[in-house]
């Protein structure tokens, strides 16, 4: 017998006709969130980004990644246990070696983290509006996450990956995908970790409130209080195994050392405050906890505002905490961080707010944010190292050559040349990013270093080292000319030290 037809609503509608539509515009939507995505991707990889910023700390970790440096020294960023190096390994496994081609795999990571804000917020237009809405809103936010200096993209993606591993490990519908949940909370949570130990006050109220939003079993919490755990362990095992391989090698163990800064509590508050106001998260972070009193929200929607907020804010105490942050002077790079997760949660807040006053019109706010979004996204300009690309090309020669000149000098070129064809050396004073390059200043070399440093009778003594100008002309560079020495006396390579 065929089965008669559902009966009509009140309105007069069929069910299935409703069902149909639902469906309809559902995949409409992800359509519009792919292509959104897309061309706000195409812009914002475009050169640098939307507000190009390259400079010695960003070229340092691009050297990384073209090779430079071995072992587990590659661990995290030379010289200092700053932040983990995993993304710029990645890109050392995909044999990038431009600034420009790590930019776009830092693009690719940031949409990438839509696939799980969507499990988290409900809807691909909505996760498109909140991963990269701030990056359109904010210059602060694309400058300082787009820089390869800098570790909050990367700590961002990660989150966002481990917040919906999180989701999945409390609300999937199986023993398997609950489990498989938790490792991915662990596994994305160690990489966040890894990036900054701070992501851990992150993961932690991940954990609350999703087990608060979901009321959670013991067994579920357990496993996520456990996958935190190892995270945390993880990443305290690589920094032994960083500082046990410099030591041993290079005779020092790069720490950055993190300090209660005890007499300065109270005006750091002040200081953190006034920051967090230039940097521009303190009004999205008052909307998007205004949010919060919207009647008519499902017990989801109330927890994940939250998580946007907590998010943002779980990392401030730190910085009112920690001596690293004052002695820095509190500078705005820190809050990028909080200003994006502020920026995300007005955006949430917002779409919910539209939705609840046109409950009509509700699937169509997402809609038209992400229009406003594709008209808004910046992009920068095409090759905004083009001076300094040549400059460096200048520099290069039939055989690999040594730069040797300050910080700020050597980095840049060496990492816009071919690889491996400027071996960088900072001089005396100055951090020597990778020390086993010291190796290269050896009897014989050819060495690169500013005219100006040398005496008048043509020698240059820097590291230990006595280079001799030779007769070719000095060429030009962006700042001052450079002149061409070879190396009568090698420079002192660090070594580990010998117990007495």
């Amino acid at each position: 017998m065929r089965s008669s037809p559902p009966p009509l609503r009140l309105d007069g509608t069929s069910p299935w006709l409703a069902l149909r539509s639902e469906r309809t515009v559902a995949r409409a939507e992800v359509v519009l969130a792919v292509g959104v995505l897309a061309w706000c991707a195409y812009r914002l990889a475009r050169g640098l980004g939307p507000f190009p910023f390259y400079n010695s700390d960003s070229a340092v970790p691009i050297l990384l990644m073209r090779g430079l440096g071995e072992g587990p020294f590659t661990l995290y960023y030379p010289l200092q246990d700053r932040y983990g190096m995993w993304p710029l390994l990645v890109g050392r496994a995909f044999h990038l070696v431009t600034p420009e081609s790590f930019h776009i795999l830092q693009v690719l990571g940031l949409c990438s983290a839509t696939l799980p804000m969507r499990r988290v917020v409900g809807s691909a237009a909505t996760a498109v509006l909140t991963v990269l809405g701030p990056f359109a809103l904010s210059q602060l936010v694309a400058w300082n996450n787009l820089q390869a200096g800098q570790p909050y993209l990367w700590q961002i993606v990660a989150l966002c990956w481990a917040w919906g591993a999180c989701r999945i490990g409390f609300t999937g519908t199986t023993r398997a995908r609950r489990v498989g949940g938790l490792l991915g909370f662990w596994a994305t949570g160690a990489l966040a970790t890894w990036v900054s130990t701070l992501s851990l006050a992150a993961l932690v109220v991940i954990l609350v409130l999703e087990a608060m939003q979901t009321r959670a079993r013991i067994a579920g919490v357990v496993g996520g209080v456990v996958a935190i755990g190892l995270a945390a362990l993880f990443e305290g095992q690589i920094r032994r195994l960083y500082n046990w391989y410099s030591r041993i090698s290079f005779g020092e163990r790069y720490i950055t050392p993190l300090l209660l800064d005890r007499g300065h509590l109270l005006s750091n508050v002040g200081e953190v405050l006034g920051a967090t106001w230039r940097a521009g998260a303190m009004v999205p972070m008052l909307l998007g906890a205004g949010a919060l009193a919207i009647p008519h929200r499902t017990r989801t929607e109330r927890f994940t505002q939250l998580g946007f907020i907590c998010l943002g804010l779980c990392v401030v105490p730190a910085y009112v905490l920690v001596f690293h942050f004052r002695s820095n002077g509190f500078p705005l790079r820190y809050f990028s961080y909080v200003t994006f997760w502020g920026i995300a949660a007005a955006i949430y807040g917002g779409v919910l707010l539209l939705s609840a006053l046109v409950p009509r019109w509700r699937r169509a706010v997402p809609l038209a944010g992400l229009v406003a979004l594709a008209a808004v996204v910046p992009a920068g300009p095409v090759d905004p190292l083009a001076q300094e690309r040549d400059a460096a090309r200048r520099l290069v020669g039939q055989e690999p050559r040594v730069l040797l000149a300050d910080y700020w000098d050597v980095y840049i070129p060496a990492s816009l040349a071919p690889p491996g064809a400027l071996i960088p050396v900072g001089a005396d004073s100055n951090l020597n990013r990778f020390p086993a390059t010291l190796a290269e200043v050896r009897p014989g070399r050819i060495v690169l270093a500013p005219c100006s440093l040398d005496a008048a009778d043509g020698t240059l003594v820097q590291r230990g080292a006595l280079l001799r100008r030779t007769a070719d002309p000095p060429i030009p560079g962006v700042q001052a000319p450079w002149c061409l020495h070879t190396v009568e006396r090698a420079a002192r390579v660090p070594g580990p030290r010998r117990q007495p």
